[in-house]
């Protein structure tokens, strides 16, 4: 299978439209070409219960071809029967041809046109095989082609759901041929005649079984994903499918909700519908807008998962955690406390993380308040100073198991003096100290807060397994005034 290619695209500024976007919101786009729908179409076909509900709808005693060619049917019952392929009829007369009945259907070759603007056009290519009884009682077996085209429109129903309809259908017979049985030129040619006048007109409601496949998989777009203890998310359609002549796009809303059912809203105020960038080959691009990934981090975030409290326990002993490792910053510490004392973090984040892009690369900014506490047995723990901080982590990307997952590291701490109860301090000598602490012992936790990664949305059962993952930047610029 073809490597889905997968861009992550963040908005830093744009102009959005009321009526795009979803109170609530962050937007998503995905564009696929006609190979992955194809192949999506043809796979969904081949495998599971769809093949064998397809080939039931047609080859059952109450399916489609069922009904035409069985005792009952129009061929089996009033032509095969008594009609004109029945053994006083045209065909019995000549050759005592009865039973006929359909034996196979191969799996449908799929292949689509876009039709811009419109929806697409279907073709389905397809072989049947088809069993009687000659006069003495010698099997016949005929293999017709048929080439079914349908021209289909896309539509929304009132509940947002994506539909194909039909909106034309025609049927071409390609060779009738004689598999086995004897080779009479008038029956070949009776055969063929009727068929050819039979079959085109009974073979368009395969079309019909095919849409129901497609349907079912536009139908998944907006199922409910789980989001473990953090709550679930929804991808829904904001609009109608835009059908360009090579490639069919889809914008989406992801609405994201608490364990509680409560939508989250994106940080960063209203959300920017996103441009996918050029294609760079063929396959698929999914797009989702920073609010996304601010969203999921901010519902971390509202579930205490960026609050954490350090101590000693928690870092490597190449990394002290003790009042001597403050010395550099305030000697006078050493008047101050005893000895060296164990020390303890306090990190607080009030507001959710800020999701940012810059030269390629994404970032998600903490602004949290860290106290700093010193430890003495039998005493309660001691507040020293508390610090404002912006904590920088870069955000790597990937995808696995169907989810976009997020590696974050410390990247960088800015810190500030908030309050001291020791006197001044010079806290910029203290930054790498806190970013080596955070690094050990706070931002794996986060990690592990947000490792279940977020889901994607199922477009076609297309999967996004192992895709090359992208960030980039996509300035919008205002319109013009009119």
């Amino acid at each position: 299978p073809k490597m889905a290619v997968f861009w992550v695209i963040f908005l830093l500024s744009g102009l959005l439209t009321p009526s795009q976007g979803l109170a609530g919101s962050a937007p998503v786009s995905a564009r696929m070409d006609k190979d992955v729908l194809e192949s999506a179409l043809t796979g969904s076909l081949a495998n599971g219960n769809l093949l064998q509900g397809l080939l039931d709808g047609l080859l059952g005693p109450n399916g489609l071809l069922g009904g035409l060619l069985g005792p009952n049917g129009l061929l089996g019952g009033t032509l095969l029967g008594g009609g004109l392929l029945g053994k006083d009829g045209l065909l019995g007369t000549i050759n005592g041809l009865t039973g006929l009945s359909i034996a196979n259907i191969t799996l449908p070759k799929i292949s689509l046109r876009f039709l811009p603007g419109i929806g697409l056009e279907l073709n389905i290519y397809t072989q049947v095989l088809l069993d009687g009884k000659g006069a003495v009682g010698g099997l016949i077996q005929l293999q017709v082609e048929a080439n079914i085209t349908a021209r289909v429109r896309l539509v929304q129903n009132k509940s947002g759901a994506l539909r194909l309809v039909i909106e034309d259908c025609k049927t071409l017979l390609g060779g009738i041929n004689i598999r086995a049985g004897p080779k009479v030129p008038l029956v070949e040619k009776t055969l063929k005649s009727v068929l050819g006048n039979v079959l085109p007109g009974v073979l368009c409601p395969v079309a019909d079984v095919v849409l129901g496949v497609v349907n079912q998989l536009l139908g998944s777009v907006t199922s409910v994903l789980p989001l473990g203890a953090l709550g679930n998310l929804q991808y829904t359609l904001s609009s109608l499918p835009i059908v360009g002549d090579k490639s069919i796009q889809l914008d989406l809303n992801l609405l994201l909700r608490d364990a509680e059912g409560n939508v989250v809203q994106p940080a960063g105020g209203q959300p920017v519908p996103v441009t996918l960038p050029p294609a760079a080959g063929r396959g698929a691009q999914l797009g989702l807008s920073q609010g996304v990934l601010s969203a999921v981090l901010g519902l971390a975030q509202r579930q205490g998962a960026f609050n954490m409290d350090i101590s000693s326990s928690a870092v490597p002993n190449s990394i002290p955690l003790t009042t001597s490792a403050l010395l550099s910053a305030f000697p006078q510490l050493a008047s101050v406390l005893p000895g060296s004392l164990p020390l303890a973090l306090r990190v607080r984040l009030a507001n959710a993380p800020l999701v940012t892009l810059r030269d390629g690369k994404a970032t998600a900014t903490l602004r949290a308040a860290i106290d700093v506490l010193a430890r003495r047995l039998g005493f309660p723990p001691q507040p020293l100073f508390s610090l404002d901080s912006d904590v920088v982590l870069s955000i790597a990307p990937s995808v696995s198991s169907g989810r976009l997952h997020v590696s974050l590291a410390a990247d960088r701490v800015n810190l500030r003096l908030a309050s001291s109860q020791v006197g001044p301090i010079d806290v910029s000598q203290l930054e790498g100290w806190v970013k080596d602490v955070l690094a050990a012992a706070y931002v794996p936790a986060i990690n592990n807060a947000v490792s279940m990664g977020i889901p994607l949305p199922n477009i076609f059962n297309t999967s996004f397994e192992n895709g090359q993952v992208d960030v980039t930047d996509v300035r919008l610029a205002p319109l013009p005034a009119p």
